[in-house]
């Protein structure tokens, strides 16, 4: 009987715990979604409205017309391409050497191994304001600046896509590794064709954070863009801003416009995000 009661009790407290989490994460969404809603509310209210007092977060009147006007003033066209081609060139640099670099340090015996982590662990602490200074250099003196390889280039290799796919090889048993070198296999060959197809979950949550990092990217693109016809989305939304700072409607519809390509592609993947985080596991 005792033992029942037992029982009964940490049933009870496991369900509070769980109801308590629960709410804890549903405030947390809704925190994250209010400013959303207020941005989409806000694209669709004509110009009077969305500065109505007290606000009023149903537009009375539905406006779709502030989405076509925003192509006509500004070339949003031409943002979405260029933030397209960084996002894109950035994800594949960040596969391909982040990859590689995550399996050296997992699975390569060689002098200075543990000094080089801990200096990839380090550059995960240095925020990028501390560096733009020598990156705009650099690229000054590698004639980069006012193209599309200096808003790649910068991000090419990063330390978070390194520390993920180091932690992904680790996860591989090293038996099957071995048994690739008994028949034969070399070194790349066994990364590229054992390992790599073993860490797909891991390779699809390190594009989606490289994608949605260089998409939002708003500070390497202000160094590197000295010509509108290099501005990204963000860049150029900011620019915007200065120039209709009170056209509200405006800029929430460029916004809603510039959050919706993430927005999609965290949804398709949003499975395989969460399977890749679960089995990168620490070590």
């Amino acid at each position: 009987m005792t033992q029942n009661n037992t029982l009964t009790r940490k049933a009870v407290v496991s369900r509070i715990s769980r109801s308590v989490y629960f709410l804890i994460l549903m405030g947390g969404a809704l925190v994250m979604f209010v400013p959303f809603a207020w941005s989409l509310s806000t694209s669709l209210k004509p110009l009077s409205e969305s500065l109505a007092y007290p606000p009023v977060w149903i537009p009375h009147i539905f406006d779709w017309s502030n989405y076509v006007k925003i192509w006509h003033l500004v070339p949003l066209a031409q943002w979405f391409a260029n933030s397209a081609i960084a996002a894109v060139g950035v994800t594949l640099c960040n596969l391909v050497f982040d990859s590689m670099a995550g399996y050296a340090l997992a699975r390569l015996n060689f002098k200075g191994k543990r000094l080089l982590f801990i200096g990839v662990l380090a550059m995960l602490m240095v925020p990028f304001q501390a560096v733009m200074l020598p990156v705009y250099i650099i690229l000054r003196y590698l004639h980069l600046l006012d193209n599309y390889y200096g808003l790649i280039v910068p991000l090419a290799v990063q330390a978070v896509g390194i520390f993920l796919m180091r932690q992904a090889f680790l996860n591989l048993p090293s038996d099957l590794e071995d048994a690739a070198s008994i028949d034969g296999a070399g070194r790349f060959r066994t990364f590229w064709q054992l390992s790599v197809p073993l860490v797909v979950p891991s390779l699809l949550t390190l594009g989606l954070i490289s994608f949605m990092l260089s998409w939002n990217n708003f500070l390497l693109p202000l160094l590197v863009a000295n010509r509108q016809h290099l501005w990204t989305v963000p860049l150029g939304v900011v620019m915007f801003q200065q120039e209709y700072f009170v056209n509200w409607p405006y800029l929430m519809a460029a916004a809603v416009m510039t959050t919706v390509p993430v927005a999609v592609i965290f949804l398709v993947f949003q499975k395989w995000f969460v399977r890749g985080i679960a089995t990168t596991g620490f070590r």
